[in-house]
């Protein structure tokens, strides 16, 4: 897939840097830290992102028949939004066609669509409390906004039940 082939290039380039510099412990630690910061994030960030890809794979086959297409459309959510969110580096190192790239909202668009009938059921199937669905930001949160608020629940309580 293209996030085990964004690993691949990544960590590969990781390799090359690093064997550069082959030479004493405190040199290695020096590239590492101070000049290679963003291939050691954008590495980060690959490798997570294939584990939880290649978790999310492994655990839906698992799962009971009856749960695995909806499963199936989040794990198909998160791989868009990954492709989304990195689509400069699929695309210079043409893991995607601009075709597919062009596609990727409407993509997003539909996986929501299909998968909003199952919001709530995903919500308690996932342990998401009353309380956290409740916060602000998933309510009016252009009134929650409106004024100083410092953060505090109570008076915007008091706003909306009048």
């Amino acid at each position: 897939s293209g996030i085990n082939a964004e690993y691949g290039q990544v960590a590969q380039k990781m390799r090359v840097s690093m064997k550069d510099k082959a030479a004493a412990r405190a040199a290695r630690f020096e590239k590492w830290s101070t000049q290679e910061q963003d291939l050691v994030q954008a590495a980060a960030r690959a490798y997570s992102e294939k584990l939880i890809s290649d978790m999310c794979h492994e655990k839906i086959g698992l799962a009971d028949p009856t749960i695995q297409p909806v499963l199936k459309k989040m794990y198909n959510l998160y791989l868009v939004t990954v492709l989304q969110e990195n689509i400069g580096f699929f695309l210079s190192n043409n893991l995607i066609s601009r075709k597919a790239a062009a596609g990727l909202r409407n993509d997003f668009d539909a996986l929501i669509k299909d998968i909003a009938p199952d919001a709530l059921a995903l919500a308690d199937g996932f342990g998401i409390t009353d309380e956290m669905l409740s916060a602000p930001i998933a309510r009016d949160w252009e009134l929650y906004n409106s004024y100083d608020n410092a953060g505090e629940m109570e008076k915007y309580e008091d706003m909306i039940r009048t």
